[in-house]
C-alpha cells in the first residue's frame, strides 16, 4: 500500500477503490444454496439438515443467524434463519410462509452484503475525494497540536510510562497507538478518552470499533475511567459522564451492569430486563425454548430503539461499530465534524472503510496491532487485497512521535511472552515490571494441575495424525486433536477450572464444528470454540489452540 496506492493520483486510487470493493461482493454470493437431507418440524421452528457436500460453501457459519431465506416451492415461501448449529449441518427456520423443502429440495439463504453500503459511499464522488484528500494530508503534512493533548497526570498512578506517554497522540491529525496483546491499550484508551472530554469540555468523540463486544469493552472502560476522574473534577465528570452514549441496538446488555445510563434509554428497567433474559439464554439445540427467547429479546430491543433516536446528536462521546458508521454516513456526517475520532482494534478495518470514515474527524487515532489478524477478504483480486485486505497501520511510521508502542504487558506468562516478542515484535514486549515481582501473578499461569510434571504456563502436545479435508465439514479437520481438546477441558474442569474461563481455538471452521460436536457429546456446553478470527481482543484464563493443520499459510509469521 505504502508504495503501489501511495503514488497513485486520486483518480487511480479510487478506481482500485471501488474495484476492488466490486471484486470482493462478487466473490461474497448474494445467496446461498442448500440441498436438504431431511427436515423436522419442532413447534413453530423447522430444522432442516443439509447436505454440505452439495452447496458451494467453506461451511455452516452462526453469521447467517437473522438471515432471510427462501424456496422455489409449490409453493413458494420464505423464512428468516432463527439459528445455524454448525455441527450438526442444521438451519432451523422460523416465520415460514409454507413448508420449506423436504430431503433433496433446494433453498436459498441471502447473508448480509455489508459492503454494498461501503459502495455506495465510494460512490460519492465528493466524499471520495475528501477521504482521499485527507489521506494525502497525513502522508505528507501530518502535524500536531499539542494545545489538543490530555495530560496522564490525574492517572499518573495508574498508567505505566508508555502509556502515559500515548496521551499525546490525541493531539496528531492522524497517529497510532500499538498495543500488542496484553499491554492495555484499551485501558490506555478509556482513561486518554476520559481526561480529554474532561479537559476539553466542548470536545466532541467517535468512538469506533469493529464488533459489538469491542465497542462495549472501549465505551465501559471510558466510563471507569470517568469514574476516577469525579474525585479531582466532580463537576466535569459528573457533567460529561451521562453523555457518552453507546449508538446502536445489537449491544450486549449485560456488559452495561451498573452502568445503564451509558445506554440512551429513558427507562433504565428495559436494560435491566433485558439483561436478565439475556443471561437465560437456552442452548442453540433446544429450538422451541431459543425461539421463544430470541422473540422475548427483539421485543426488548425494539422498545429500546424507540427511546434512542437521538442519542447520536446529544452525545459528547458516541460509540458505534464501524458497520453502522458506514450504513448511518449521512446521520454521523450531520453531527460532524468530531474534535477526534477513535478506530478500536484497528489492525482489522480495511483501508477502504476506515478512510470513508476518517474525514468525520479533526484528529484522528487508530488503535491495535498490525501483528495481529488484518481484515478478511475472500478475494484474490489486487485491489481488494490492497484497498479491503490492508488497514491503516501501512501508513505507520514505527519511528515516528505520531506512534506510540505499548511494550509493557500483564497477560501472558514470561515464555509465552518471549515468544511472542521475538517472532512479532523485535523482541520489545516484555512483562510488566509488576507483574515480575507479583507471585500470586506467577501461580495463575502454572498448568501444574493438569500436567503435574510440568510446572510451565505453556504444555505442547504432539499429534502423530495430520489433519485431512472432510467433505462432510467441509474443510481441514484432525479428529485425534478434537478428541485431545476435550479431555483437556475435562482435566482443567476436574481441577476445579470454570467451563466460562477456557477457551479453544483453531483456525478453520470445520475444525470448530467438529470440537463442539465432541464437547455437546460430553455435556459441556459452556466451552468456548471459536476461530482465531473471531475472538481477537477476548481473553480467557486457558486458552488450547488446535493447529489441525500445521503446515496451513495461516500459521506462519508474517
Amino acid at each position: 500500500m505504502t508504495g503501489t496506492i501511495g503514488e497513485s493520483n486520486h483518480q487511480d486510487l479510487h478506481r482500485k477503490i471501488i474495484n476492488g470493493i466490486d471484486a470482493e461482493l462478487a466473490i461474497a454470493a448474494e445467496y446461498i444454496p442448500f440441498v436438504v437431507e431431511r427436515r423436522e418440524q419442532d413447534g413453530a421452528v423447522w430444522k432442516l439438515f443439509v447436505d454440505l457436500a452439495e452447496t458451494r460453501t467453506s461451511g455452516l457459519d452462526e453469521s447467517l443467524e437473522g438471515s432471510p431465506a427462501w424456496w422455489a416451492g409449490p409453493p413458494k415461501g420464505g423464512a428468516d434463519i432463527l439459528s445455524v448449529i454448525p455441527e450438526e449441518q442444521q438451519i432451523n427456520l422460523r416465520f415460514a410462509t409454507s413448508m420449506p423443502p423436504g430431503p433433496d429440495g433446494r433453498f436459498l439463504v441471502y447473508p448480509p452484503r455489508y459492503l454494498e453500503a461501503l459502495r455506495m459511499v465510494w460512490s460519492d464522488r465528493d466524499w471520495a475525494r475528501r477521504s482521499l484528500d485527507w489521506l494525502d494530508h497525513i502522508r505528507n503534512a501530518n502535524s500536531c497540536d499539542r494545545n489538543k493533548m490530555p495530560v496522564p497526570s490525574p492517572f499518573q498512578h495508574r498508567l505505566r510510562p508508555r502509556q502515559a506517554e500515548a496521551f499525546q497522540l490525541a493531539g496528531w491529525d492522524a497517529a497510532f497507538l500499538w498495543g500488542p496483546p496484553g499491554t492495555g491499550k484499551t485501558y490506555t484508551l478509556g482513561a486518554m478518552l476520559a481526561q480529554y472530554l474532561v479537559q476539553f469540555p466542548a470536545a466532541r468523540v467517535l468512538l469506533l470499533s469493529t464488533t459489538n463486544s469491542a465497542v462495549d469493552q472501549a465505551l465501559v472502560s471510558v466510563d471507569k475511567a470517568m469514574g476516577m476522574l469525579l474525585d479531582r473534577h466532580p463537576a466535569g465528570g459528573g457533567r460529561t459522564r451521562p453523555r457518552c452514549l453507546r449508538v446502536g441496538n445489537h449491544f450486549i446488555a449485560s456488559n452495561y451492569k451498573g452502568r445503564e445510563y451509558l445506554l440512551p434509554v429513558r427507562d433504565e428497567r428495559l436494560i435491566e430486563q433485558l439483561t436478565y433474559v439475556e443471561s437465560r439464554r437456552p442452548d442453540v439445540g433446544d429450538v422451541r425454548a431459543y425461539n421463544d427467547w430470541k422473540l422475548l429479546v427483539e421485543q426488548f430491543r425494539k422498545a429500546i430503539r424507540q427511546q434512542s433516536s437521538d442519542a447520536l446528536a446529544s452525545a459528547r462521546l458516541a460509540a458505534m461499530t464501524t458497520t453502522r458508521a458506514v450504513f448511518t454516513l449521512d446521520e454521523v456526517r450531520a453531527v460532524a465534524p468530531y474534535d477526534l475520532i477513535v478506530f478500536d482494534e484497528a489492525s482489522q478495518v480495511g483501508l477502504a472503510h476506515a478512510l470513508s470514515l476518517a474525514p468525520l474527524g479533526r484528529h484522528v487515532l487508530f488503535a491495535g496491532d498490525p501483528q495481529q489478524l488484518s481484515p478478511i477478504v475472500q478475494s484474490e483480486h489486487p485491489d481488494a487485497m490492497e484497498c479491503l485486505g490492508d488497514s491503516m497501520f501501512v501508513h505507520m511510521a514505527r519511528a515516528s512521535a505520531s506512534t506510540g508502542l505499548l511494550n509493557e504487558q500483564s497477560r501472558m506468562a514470561e515464555p509465552i511472552c518471549s515468544i511472542i516478542s521475538n517472532v512479532f515484535y523485535d523482541g520489545q514486549l516484555v512483562v510488566a515490571a509488576d507483574c515480575q515481582k507479583d507471585p500470586q501473578w506467577h501461580r495463575e499461569r502454572e498448568l501444574a494441575s493438569v500436567w503435574p510434571m510440568n510446572r510451565s504456563p505453556v504444555h505442547l502436545e504432539t499429534i502423530e495424525q495430520d489433519g485431512a479435508y472432510s467433505q462432510n465439514y467441509q474443510g481441514p479437520i484432525r479428529q485425534p486433536g478434537a478428541v485431545f481438546a476435550c479431555e483437556v477441558v475435562e482435566r482443567l474442569i476436574q481441577q476445579g477450572t470454570e467451563e466460562q474461563d477456557i477457551i479453544i481455538l483453531t483456525p478453520f471452521r470445520a475444525q470448530r464444528a467438529l470440537i463442539r460436536q465432541k464437547l455437546r457429546q460430553a455435556h459441556l456446553r459452556h466451552v468456548t470454540v471459536s476461530t482465531v478470527h473471531r475472538s481477537q481482543g477476548s481473553e480467557r484464563h486457558t486458552v488450547i489452540f488446535d493447529p489441525t493443520d500445521g503446515g496451513n499459510e495461516f500459521l506462519n509469521p508474517r
